[in-house]
């Protein structure tokens, strides 16, 4: 059951759309990504070379683990602390478990970490959109974009398809290792700014939501 008024506002944009003017969202990202920097070091000299990428700095690193797809400004405190409490009843259900993040993959719009395995990671990401849509009014929960991964360059929404993307690919499976391991032991609750043309995303913490032990 909904606990909270319905969040009001235009119709949330697609994945990779700027979003209305004056937006924030809120989202769960897992940020504790210290041991991948090294790992995304290792690709910036092919992202160099793929016209109208845009670097992720390393201190801006995620995976997306859900989103809330409405204007943060519309969800009250009384409604944020119950969202956030609620994620942390949830996550405290699912243990700390090891992922393998990389190699990276050239998207249309973006160049990535894959993610792996994904049942630990999928589990994760079912609790905390269910714990969106339990909480916040209105079926705003979304899944992170297909399967789990660590974006490492973003293309501006005024950028048009790269026609060399798969030569880019082939660049990106030269680099060794490419990948390493994490364990997985806590998210953020987090608000997230989109810069004007869509290529670059900051943000603001709110709360840590662990996993159990």
């Amino acid at each position: 059951m909904n606990t909270s008024a319905p969040a009001t506002g235009p119709k949330a944009p697609n994945s990779g759309q700027r979003w209305p003017e004056g937006w924030t969202k809120l989202h769960v990202y897992l940020t504790d990504l210290d041991q991948v920097k090294a790992v995304a070091e290792s690709y910036r000299g092919v992202i160099d070379r793929a016209e109208g990428d845009r670097h992720v700095p390393l201190e801006w690193l995620h995976a997306t683990i859900a989103s809330v797809e409405c204007d943060a400004a519309t969800i009250d405190d009384a409604t944020r602390e119950k969202l956030i409490n609620r994620l942390r009843e949830k996550t405290a259900q699912i243990k700390a478990f090891p992922l393998t993040i990389g190699p990276a993959l050239a998207a249309t719009g973006a160049i990535m970490l894959d993610t792996f395995p994904d049942t630990a990671f999928r589990s994760l990401v079912d609790a905390c959109v269910d714990a969106v849509n339990e909480i916040v009014e209105g079926d705003y929960g979304r899944p992170c974009g297909g399967p789990g991964h660590v974006s490492l360059s973003y293309r501006s929404a005024d950028v048009e398809a790269d026609p060399r993307r798969g030569a880019i690919q082939n660049k990106l499976r030269d680099v060794r290792p490419g990948r390493t391991e994490i364990t997985v032991s806590g998210v953020d609750l987090v608000r997230v700014i989109q810069s004007e043309d869509a290529s670059t995303y900051t943000w603001e913490h709110i709360a840590r939501i662990p996993l159990g032990e």
